[in-house]
């Protein structure tokens, strides 16, 4: 008889692994759970003086304690779904940045399974924000002519309403992506999602009430790209996932960015809402130190992730990430629950006095005309536009120096088209001119006549795409990188439709046209995010048309008829808008009440402004027909 040798006995099990999205849910339902209770305790700590304060009954346990513990699970669903896709379309991007991977197919379902979750609970959260904004029991408001009166009548409901349908719109394309184009795009519409709840709130009403909007809409983007980020590389970690090394190196970059956004912008909307001497004498002061001492703690956490989890990832050790991660995420949850109470507790009253009607509709005064002096004297930040205006001048000088500090050459004049295209940007939104455009149209024309024919056409002839792929070149046997990103944007479906000769005119004639003859400046001018669309709708256009005309393989005689019939269009809008007996957003200008403004005379003006847009063009027109290698890669 032979006896069995070690050889023959059968290999042991393989444990098995657990799949994305168990993992996601194993990290993220406990931590969301911890949001809940910590948003319920400090609710109830200062539920009832929310409503003793403004003079209104109280609800209910329902709405007073149900509004903050649902707002935390849906908060929680919508990082997981920003995270999950940041994962999938840039952390470890497919190669090629083609068909999605089976990781990225995981990752972006899971992405949808919490979408939904997510869009359900915006839903709830804006049903009982009716109650609330009521201060009416649940049962009152649960009719359908109040709630929809409150969609089109009540600023809160329609924030979460509208929230609700962006979630469930990402929720669906996140069933049907099956490329990285479309993994983008639904990463892209997620943050827009995360964002109509920054225009809400406190934040949203009061003097300076723009500068807050701006830096709240920083700090919730920051904050679910840096929690949802870590969720997701926790999970991808977990299940055995390709190229963590990558991905947690990327991350660790995006986390400490994030960090930094959330820093500032949480600085500058505190100082905007609650005296220093408040912090510590009132229950809003209190929690915002909370939040301040969770971010301290979260920095700590940060920098142990880069200087020891980063190095044992890359020689193969998980334990530390997963450790440190784990107990990382729970503060970081922890501290969405201090939002979410600091959202339900009125901050300190201000001893200011009331703001006017002007102030009150702008956030700031305005009460002369604007002169050149202007332009310096009142000038005032734009924190989205302004802000990307300096740290694209500072990328580029760094991509620039970099590229030097290798021997390698760039030319001089490439740096300053850009930088003249990042100063023209500052000045359009963040000088007297960004101060006065949502308050005069003819401020507003030129500013989006500068935003787009200066602007764009600047950013494109200094090739940045070129010096990314230079400083930041592609590795093989890696995930893709932010050259491969930006190339492959241009490659998709969507891409090469809009950068078509057709394309590019169409959305470039389009814009100008449907926002201010088809009454679209109407609707986007009274609100600072429809006037963050229309400025970055102008510069996206701009970059398209001048990518066009300086595009080495488009014929020159196609891209000179490019440029004649943009030209003639922006003269042809200009006579319109000259000539027009009706005043663009007369109701909203109305309500500004500004006296001295003769709003006809400053509309013959402002369509004087678009004219002037004409300029650039000729001057793109002449590059266009001497230069045909300006986007030819050497």
């Amino acid at each position: 008889m032979v006896r069995p040798t070690d050889a023959d006995a059968p290999p042991a099990a393989t444990p098995r692994r657990p799949s994305t999205g168990t993992a996601l849910v194993s990290q993220a339902a406990p931590a969301a759970v911890v949001a809940a209770v910590v948003a319920l305790a400090l609710t109830a700590l200062s539920g009832a003086e929310t409503y003793a304060r403004l003079g209104l009954p109280d609800p209910g346990a329902v709405v007073t304690y149900g509004l903050p513990v649902v707002r935390a699970l849906t908060e929680s669903a919508a990082v997981v779904t920003v995270g999950a896709l940041l994962l999938a379309a840039f952390l470890v991007p497919p190669p090629g940045l083609g068909w999605l991977s089976a990781e990225g197919y995981r990752a972006v379902r899971v992405a949808s399974w919490s979408a939904a979750a997510w869009a359900a609970g915006a839903l709830v959260t804006g049903v009982l924000a009716v109650a609330d904004a009521f201060a009416r029991p649940l049962a009152d408001v649960l009719t359908t002519s109040t709630l929809g009166e409150s969609v089109t009548g009540l600023p809160t409901a329609r924030i979460w309403f509208l929230t609700a349908g962006a979630a469930l719109a990402v929720a669906v394309l996140g069933r049907l992506a099956l490329s990285w184009g479309a993994t983008v795009g639904a990463f892209a519409l997620a943050v827009v999602g995360v964002l109509p709840a920054a225009f809400g709130g406190h934040s949203g009403t009061g003097t300076s009430h723009d500068l807050a909007t701006s830096s709240l809409a920083l700090h919730v983007v920051a904050a679910a790209c840096w929690v949802g980020g870590l969720v997701a590389v926790l999970a991808h970690a977990a299940v055995g996932g390709a190229h963590l090394p990558t991905a947690l190196g990327r991350f660790s970059t995006t986390a400490f960015w994030c960090w930094v956004v959330l820093a500032l912008s949480g600085t500058v909307n505190a100082l905007l809402r609650v005296n220093p001497a408040d912090l510590t004498t009132s229950t809003y002061g209190l929690l915002l130190l909370g939040k301040v001492a969770g971010l301290v703690v979260l920095g700590v956490f940060g920098a142990t992730h880069r200087t020891r989890t980063v190095p044992e990832v890359a020689d193969g050790s998980r334990a530390a990430l997963v450790r440190l991660g784990g107990v990382e995420v729970l503060i970081m949850f922890a501290t969405i629950g201090v939002a979410v109470a600091l959202g339900r507790t009125p901050p300190p009253e201000m001893t200011d006095a009331p703001p006017g009607r002007g102030e009150a509709l702008l956030g700031y005064a305005v009460d002369r005309p604007l002169d050149l002096p202007g332009l310096v004297t009142a000038a005032r930040p734009d924190l989205i536009l302004g802000s990307l205006a300096v740290v694209a001048a500072l990328a580029y000088l760094a991509g620039v120096r970099r590229l030097r500090r290798r021997g390698a050459e760039w030319p001089v004049a490439r740096t300053l088209v850009w930088l003249v295209g990042c100063v023209v940007l500052l000045v359009a939104t963040s000088s007297g001119l960004g101060r006065y455009a949502p308050a005069q149209v003819s401020a507003l024309m030129i500013q989006q006549v500068l935003v787009m024919t200066v602007v764009g056409p600047c950013w494109v002839l200094g090739r940045p795409r070129r010096l990314l792929a230079l400083v930041r070149p592609e590795t093989s046997g890696g995930p893709p990188g932010p050259g491969a990103w930006v190339a492959g944007l241009g490659r998709s479906r969507l891409g090469r439709l809009l950068s078509s000769p057709v394309g590019a005119v169409v959305v470039f004639v389009g814009t100008g046209w449907s926002l201010d003859v088809a009454g679209l400046v109407d609707v986007l001018v009274p609100g600072q995010a429809g006037r963050l669309v229309m400025t970055a709708g102008a510069l996206g256009a701009g970059c398209l048309l001048a990518r066009v005309v300086t595009d080495g393989a488009v014929a020159v005689g196609t891209r000179v008829v490019v440029l004649v019939v943009t030209a003639v269009a922006q003269a042809g809008l200009s006579a319109v808008v000259v000539s027009s007996s009706r005043v663009l957003g007369g109701e909203y200008w109305d309500r500004l009440g500004l006296a001295f403004v003769d709003r006809p005379a400053d509309q013959v003006l402002g369509g004087l402004g678009l004219g002037l847009g004409v300029v650039p063009l000729l001057a793109l027109l002449l590059s266009a027909r001497t230069r045909s290698d300006v986007q030819v890669s050497a």
